[in-house]
């Protein structure tokens, strides 16, 4: 499902990055992919996404 359409960005790409790149903030986020930099309508999902994925991260350690 996309989360931002300004750039793309599906909640796939955003589980991606948390597991192969280690994002932990929506800074990081925003620096790699650009989400929540123009509309800023899909920042407060994505943190969710992030602390989600996160969450089942470090439950697979």
């Amino acid at each position: 499902m996309y989360v931002c359409l300004c750039y793309q960005v599906t909640d796939r790409d955003i589980y991606r990055a948390v597991e192969e790149e280690g994002i932990t903030s929506l800074a990081q986020l925003a620096e790699k992919m650009s989400v929540g930099r123009c509309c800023g309508c899909c920042a407060e999902y994505a943190e969710r996404l992030i602390a989600q994925a996160n969450g089942s991260r470090l439950q697979k350690v």
